[in-house]
């Protein structure tokens, strides 16, 4: 491959993570919300609606399209082209595609109030079609026309912010900035809760409410409306410089966890080469000196393919990839490997683990996965136990298959209970006990993907009790639901 083209696939990738990631924003909007589109370029325009519709067809709501500044060819084009049967779609009913004059100008005028009872009429009717609600995109250029009443747009748009929250029906507004004057653009901005900008799905932060831009609220109100943004600004920065702290300790300590065991591995391969150079030729190398070696390497390894597991394992999680291959099995015989896997560890460590089974338990689960959620919990107790006895135990709660893991170490703090479940987080210092902060957050995760729960019991100088709930049968939960 020459340089352009590896130029141009990079440049298609680049394209294809950002057209993602604007979906899984898109993704994140739903019934009751009223956004802005500004665009510059068709592609720009289709690379949002794209998605909007297709999520709408897949959550079962009805979608109508008011095209004008796109031709019907394209949007359908571009539909088609994301893979929506768009010939389906219409036939069933659930998709269709409207003229301005069908919908803005049926009555051969623009008027906000007929505007919103044909908006009205189009929800209850999607509704009692047996859809979950209505979706519609609107391009807005046919507003440069000289249609009467194209000047009462942005009273359209102050009565749809008083229309959408709570109702089941969500829009995109479509303006094309290169058409509309900048201060057509701004009061559209004022009067959107979210706005799509390029590749980002945006709270926006200059939306004004109906009664502000009517000019009928009070001074005060308006003052504290303005406080409250700003502290909500303040706060999205502080959640950033958060998160860039977080990444910044994290990146920290996975290049020393890294670095540990490839340092060992390197001192190894450097003492074989001398042992190698120094060993006279015709004679052999002691085994114990190879065995030992070996074993040192065998760990280093198994402790850096166990670090790529997790940071890999975290990637599949935060894209929603990591899946489940279930199969019925005994949750007893997973716990009993699980100990013997680390009966090394405890024995390292001086805290015999007992093992306490009230039944046998079947269910339909990932044995793999299970597997690393027992080691995670069963190391941590180990590393955290202060060298006093494990107390493994399995039962039944209700219709929950439930391990519980007890140490009588060191304990957490009340304060960090909730924390230490989260990504690269830790209730003590990384100085203190080695690794990525990554193996209860995974555990949880994949407990929950079991559609489980897992909570923690502990006092600051008695231990800690790890509890993990698993529906026996497919189809019920043993989740937390708040």
């Amino acid at each position: 491959m020459n340089q352009a083209s590896q130029i141009d696939q990079i440049r298609t990738q680049l394209s294809q993570q950002r057209a993602n990631d604007l979906a899984e924003q898109i993704d994140k909007t739903g019934l009751g919300d009223h956004l802005c589109l500004i665009y510059e370029t068709a592609e720009e325009q289709l690379a949002a609606v794209v998605p909007y519709i297709q999520l709408g067809l897949e959550r079962n709501e009805y979608c109508a399209y008011i095209v004008d500044d796109r031709t019907l060819e394209e949007v359908q084009g571009a539909l088609i082209s994301a893979g929506i049967d768009v010939k389906s779609a219409i036939a069933r009913g659930q998709l269709s595609f409207l003229t301005k004059r069908e919908a803005y100008l049926e009555s051969g005028a623009f008027d906000p109030h007929l505007m919103m009872n044909f908006l009205d009429h189009a929800v209850h009717e999607a509704v009692n079609k047996g859809y979950t609600g209505f979706r519609v995109v609107g391009e807005m250029t046919w507003g440069l026309g000289n249609e009467c009443g194209c000047d009462r747009l942005i009273e359209y748009e102050n009565l749809l912010n008083e229309f959408f929250p709570g109702s089941k029906a969500t829009a995109i507004c479509a303006y094309n900035k290169n058409r509309f004057s900048p201060e057509m653009i701004r009061d559209v901005l004022r009067t959107h809760p979210i706005a799509i900008l390029g590749n980002e799905v945006c709270d926006n932060l200059y939306y004004e409410t109906p009664k502000m831009i009517l000019g009928e609220e009070s001074v005060a109100k308006r003052t504290e409306w303005m406080i409250q943004g700003l502290k909500r600004h303040r706060k999205t920065e502080r959640s950033l410089e958060n998160a860039i702290q977080v990444r910044d300790n994290f990146l920290s300590i996975a290049s020393h966890e890294l670095n540990t065991p490839v340092t060992s591995l390197k001192l190894q391969t450097q003492g074989l080469s001398r042992l190698l150079r120094s060993t006279p030729p015709g004679e052999s190398i002691p085994r114990e000196k190879l065995e030992n070696s070996l074993q040192t390497t065998e760990r280093q390894i198994h402790r850096l393919s166990k670090l790529i597991s997790n940071l890999l394992d975290v990637s599949k999680i935060g894209s929603g990839k990591l899946s489940l291959d279930t199969e019925h099995l005994e949750l007893n015989d997973v716990v009993t490997q699980v100990i013997e896997r680390t009966s090394e560890l405890a024995r390292a460590a001086g805290s015999p683990v007992e093992f306490k089974v009230h039944d046998t338990i079947t269910g339909t689960w990932d044995r793999f996965r299970l597997e690393q959620v027992f080691i995670n919990l069963i190391t941590n107790a180990l590393k955290y136990g202060d060298g006093k006895p494990i107390e493994i135990a399995l039962g039944i709660d209700n219709h929950c298959a439930q391990v519980s893991i007890r140490d009588s170490g060191i304990g957490i703090a009340k304060e960090h209970l909730e924390r230490i479940f989260e990504r690269f987080e830790r209730a003590i210092p990384a100085s203190t006990v080695s690794g990525l902060g990554l193996g209860l957050y995974i555990a949880r995760e994949i407990v929950h993907a079991h559609d489980g729960n897992i909570d923690v019991d502990s006092k600051v100088g008695h231990g800690s009790t790890f509890t993990v709930k698993l529906p026996i049968k497919p189809g019920l939960s043993c989740a937390v639901t708040h």
